[in-house]
């Protein structure tokens, strides 16, 4: 970045080739928003924006800092959702309703690395500053929403954020706002979910000669053994389904791991459901059949603590069950949940947000999740206004000293082992590296940086 006038120039190059990239593809981005909102699918959608509004796409821009901690969340969110989310930072008469059990669902979505934790932690608290009850919970394994809040989310529980620093948002009520936050750990989650199965119907290949009760227990454990994408998720949300309920929020914003298993979380808990009705069937055929009840009272030597486990287990899954059917019920209100799509403006990222928004749009009528908002992150400013080179170097600037402490963090990391592994540190191509070209220069840089060792 400081380096002589020949640098300079391809930096700018580069800059204002990463521009026109950005503003290809989110032009294509809003052409495909366009399409789908004037889709008979959307449209008759009943949880429809008001004024049957179409989707809308709101540009973030870079910064040339990282916005870590409340008041720096605070103020994006100010500036990124001040127009066109009148309906989660306002009050509208779902809101005043007393019947309705139902708050606001925001789940954030999309591709790895565009920032959605920082989006959703930013909108949490933008809607907590407009005088909402927000509750923000991360279902991604990455754990980076305390980081974002600079905070330790430790415990698996809800836990108070203060909102010291934040000044009110416009259309809001006069009234003061909370803000909680979560990080839930999916495997945990999911083992503990697996465990109480186990511990309802055993795990004895031994049927004693009931063979029909056998190929029930295959079948099941095959089912249980395979679960599909996003279980793990589900259940870790339906943990705290009831935790959220009980603390009066009208406002839930969901940060969520990567599309792929963010597609199948909103599907599953009908089936989690489903396949909690077959175990319990299965648990009374177990009881019912003295040959298989003395075989795994034998196999845990007491038949008390068997009745004991079954108990509890069975109490557990029937609590598992409660929760998934009220993520059902929560998750097919387009009323009260819509899906915000976020990405950056890149060809691969803006190319997966478009598939999600017609997978979420087309793919399931049964799941009438509405897509309303789309966040592209990162956007440069192109604007020829004659302040050019600042542009530049903010942006070189904080590319370069984040580089360089994430490559130093690394270093340290790797120094500490007996047997580090290599560092290779690839240069910035300056365009996606796609197809079977772009793929060979990519791969001649690490082909070249193979004699690369991590430093003393």
């Amino acid at each position: 970045a400081g380096g002589g006038e020949g640098e300079s120039d391809a930096m700018r190059r580069y800059y204002d080739r990463r521009v026109a990239g950005q503003r290809r593809w989110i032009s294509e981005l809003r052409e495909a928003c366009a399409d789908v909102s004037a889709s008979e699918e959307y449209r008759s959608n009943v949880g429809g924006n008001d004024g049957n509004e179409g989707i809308l796409v709101t540009e973030v821009p870079f910064y040339d800092m990282e916005l870590v901690g409340v008041p720096a969340l605070g103020y994006l969110g100010g500036q990124t959702f001040a127009d066109g989310f009148e309906r989660l930072m306002g009050f509208d008469q779902l809101d005043n309703d007393p019947e309705s059990s139902n708050p606001k669902v925001v789940i954030c979505g999309g591709k790895g690395g565009v920032g959605k934790t920082t989006t959703s932690s930013s909108l949490a608290v933008a809607m907590a500053s407009a005088g909402h009850d927000v509750a923000l919970v991360s279902t991604d394994p990455a754990h980076s929403l305390g980081d974002a809040l600079d905070m330790s989310l430790r415990g698996g529980s809800l836990q108070e954020v203060p909102l010291y620093g934040v000044p009110p948002v416009d259309g809001g009520s006069a009234g003061e706002g909370s803000l909680n936050a979560m990080e839930i750990d999916p495997t945990s989650a999911l083992k503990e979910f697996r465990d109480s199965i186990d511990r309802l119907i055993g795990k004895n290949d031994n049927d004693g000669g009931n063979s029909e009760l056998s190929s029930t227990l295959n079948s099941l454990g095959e089912i249980i053994d395979t679960l599909p994408a996003g279980t793990d998720e589900v259940v870790a949300l339906a943990k705290v389904i009831q935790l959220i309920r009980r603390g009066k929020f009208d406002r839930v914003v969901l940060d969520t791991a990567p599309t792929g298993h963010t597609l199948r979380m909103l599907t599953t808990p009908s089936f989690l459901a489903d396949l909690i009705e077959k175990v319990l069937a299965v648990s009374r055929k177990v009881n019912s059949n003295a040959a298989v009840k003395m075989l795994l009272a034998s196999a845990t030597k007491n038949k008390y603590n068997l009745d004991d486990a079954g108990d509890s287990a069975k109490s557990a899954l029937l609590k598992f069950q409660v929760s998934m059917y009220d993520l059902e019920d929560l998750f097919a209100d387009p009323s009260a949940t819509e899906f915000l799509i976020v990405t950056i403006g890149t060809e691969l990222a803006i190319r997966e947000s478009v598939r999600l928004l017609n997978d979420l749009t087309f793919g399931d009528p049964d799941m009438p999740i509405k897509v309303r908002n789309v966040v592209v992150n990162q956007v440069l400013d192109g604007d020829d206004d004659g302040d050019n080179d600042e542009k530049l170097r903010g942006f070189v600037g904080r590319l370069t000293k984040s580089q360089f402490s994430s490559i130093e963090e690394i270093h340290r990391s790797v120094d500490r082992m007996e047997r580090p592994p290599r560092v290779t540190k690839v240069t910035m191509l300056d365009t996606e590296p796609r197809g079977v070209y772009g793929l060979k220069a990519l791969s001649e840089q690490l082909s070249a940086e193979q004699t690369e060792v991590p430093s003393a």
